[in-house]
């Protein structure tokens, strides 16, 4: 992992940096924020459910002490003239619309008298609860078969005339429990429960922004018991005992309705997310801009001094670290430069002394007292001939000794390469023609001496002497370019030519050449690497040598 990090561009590392920088926190703090305020919204809803609950048990605790009073002051005052008719019992629930049926169970009579009194023995079929389970007490038990809330309670009156009677009222189940309706916009669920655990109500109420939620009565107690033992639980869930024989309501409703109260949160750091990813990018790419691209410029630049390109000026204004670092860079490729100039300067120095040590080895009094010798003996023996050769040997090294110096006017290097081409033609029978164009303007500027000789003697030597057909020829062609403030000195024959692949390479140091490289060196070392000998072939038709110095009327050298 860090591997691949540090493989990554600078540009990107910046941007990644940034937006870590810019986002995390936020990631962190709307993470941290969004819980606690989830956790408030809980805890809050779970206040909002135990007013609620406690509202609605209270309304039913109510209702409940109602219809247990009318139920015992029904039973107490039933018939204390033993004369029960129907619509006497009736009149006391005429006008409750809780009161579905209002019906005392008498034992003693085997067939109902109208619509409130019946057969003790009927008791068990239409309600499905034995009088053996009634008490001296009000006793509560659903009638399923006809959805109603039973209220039963053995009348008095019967019992002290050893009679038995039960009064039953049967209360609508779902008006008794209407008080747990619409306790909350959210969707929740109510279980009301006996003493022994029983439901004897139960409803799930979906509001329509969360999807509807049942839970076993089971269940409900079981996420109640987690939430108490400090457990994960999906649900919150509030309990309330009633007054009446103390039931239990359970209260519950899905935890991520926290989630709908705080959504406006996620909508904001989502928004201010995305504003500081811009911001991260933005940011990046402008200090990418003062920074990376220093460092970028200063790569190329490191770049192409490696490609060979020393004549760069590199410079910066900034004053911090990058700044700091391209001038440093800039200050050491000017040392560069001035270390290898001064290299180029004791290489051409030794050479010049290699060249007069060289040219001191030779005693030119002595060489040219003894052709001048053999020139007079020639001509006293009538050998014009030998007396030619002779004066142009005088003249070829005479023009070379130079009086040690390195460099000649272009006209003395021409008459050099004269009687050079002179003993050549001798030694080759005359089998080539020689052709001199050279301007006459630029016979006083000032050359390396020695230039030509080498690529005349190639010429013949490589070209013209395996030439098998027709006469060669050798041109000298001297030219100048006052645009480009040089002088052109070529060298072109009609030989043989060089195969390509010899071409390529022969001013490099592999190769055998090496008075044509010696050439090419020594006019770099001495004018730069601007000047240099080029050299265009074709094979079976010819090569050309073209030589580049400036142009100088001057001889810089001392004696």
């Amino acid at each position: 992992m860090t591997k691949r990090f540090k493989d990554i561009k600078l540009r990107n590392k910046i941007m990644i940096i940034y937006i870590c920088i810019g986002t995390i926190p936020l990631l962190l703090l709307g993470a941290y924020t969004y819980r606690q305020e989830w956790k408030a919204r809980v805890d809050r809803e779970h206040a909002d459910m135990e007013v609620s609950l406690s509202k609605a048990v209270s309304q039913f605790d109510s209702k409940m002490m109602t219809y247990d009073k009318i139920l015992e002051y029904t039973a107490s005052n039933i018939n204390r003239n033993n004369s029960l008719t129907s619509s006497e019992l009736s009149s006391f629930c005429n006008d409750d619309k809780v009161i579905k049926q209002l019906t005392v169970y008498i034992d003693g009579i085997d067939k109902k008298q109208g619509e409130n009194i019946a057969p003790l023995s009927f008791m068990k079929k239409e309600t499905g609860i034995a009088p053996s389970a009634v008490t001296d007490d009000v006793c509560r038990i659903i009638d399923n078969k006809s959805g109603a809330l039973c209220l039963l309670k053995k009348v008095p009156f019967m019992k002290e005339n050893e009679r038995e009677g039960i009064l039953c009222l049967k209360l609508d189940y779902k008006e008794i429990f209407s008080s747990f309706k619409g306790m909350s916009q959210y969707s929740y669920g109510i279980y009301v429960m006996d003493k022994d655990s029983k439901a004897v109500f139960s409803s799930v109420s979906n509001n329509g922004n969360d999807r509807e939620i049942k839970l076993s009565a089971e269940s409900v107690i079981n996420e109640k018991e987690n939430a108490d033992n400090g457990k994960k639980s999906k649900y919150i869930v509030v309990p309330e005992k009633t007054c009446v024989d103390n039931w239990n309501v359970y209260m519950y409703k899905s935890s991520s309705i926290a989630g709908f109260s705080v959504k406006y949160l996620v909508v904001l750091f989502s928004g201010m997310f995305i504003f500081c990813m811009i911001t991260c990018l933005i940011a990046s790419k402008a200090f990418s801009r003062f920074v990376v691209k220093d460092i970028e410029g200063l790569k190329d630049n490191m770049l192409s001094v490696e490609n060979g390109n020393l004549e760069l000026m590199v410079e910066s204004d900034a004053k911090d670290e990058v700044g700091s670092l391209v001038r440093s860079f800039g200050s050491m490729l000017s040392e560069l430069k001035r270390l290898i100039h001064e290299v180029y300067e004791s290489k051409l120095t030794q050479r010049k002394y290699e060249m007069k040590a060289l040219q001191a080895q030779i005693n030119p009094h002595f060489l040219y007292n003894s052709l001048s010798l053999i020139n007079w003996k020639a001509l006293e023996a009538g050998q014009k001939d030998i007396s030619k050769l002779t004066l142009s040997l005088s003249t070829f090294y005479r023009t070379s000794l130079n009086r040690g110096r390195n460099t000649l006017t272009i006209e003395k290097e021409i008459e050099n390469m004269k009687s050079y081409l002179e003993i050549q033609k001798y030694m080759h029978d005359d089998e080539f023609d020689v052709i001199m164009d050279i301007d006459d303007d630029i016979l006083q500027y000032y050359t390396l001496n020695l230039v030509l000789q080498p690529l005349v003697e190639n010429s013949i030597e490589h070209g013209i002497s395996l030439k098998e057909d027709g006469r060669g020829y050798i041109k000298i062609i001297g030219r100048k370019d006052e645009s480009k403030e040089c002088i052109y000195l070529i060298v072109e024959d009609n030989g043989v030519g060089i195969e390509p692949e010899l071409l390529e390479s022969i001013l490099e140091f592999k190769t055998r050449g090496y008075g044509v490289r010696n050439v090419n060196q020594r006019i770099k070392l001495y004018y730069g690497e601007e000047y240099s000998l080029n050299i265009e072939s074709s094979l079976g038709e010819g090569t050309k040598c073209t030589i580049c110095i400036p142009m100088k009327k001057e001889d810089e050298e001392s004696d």
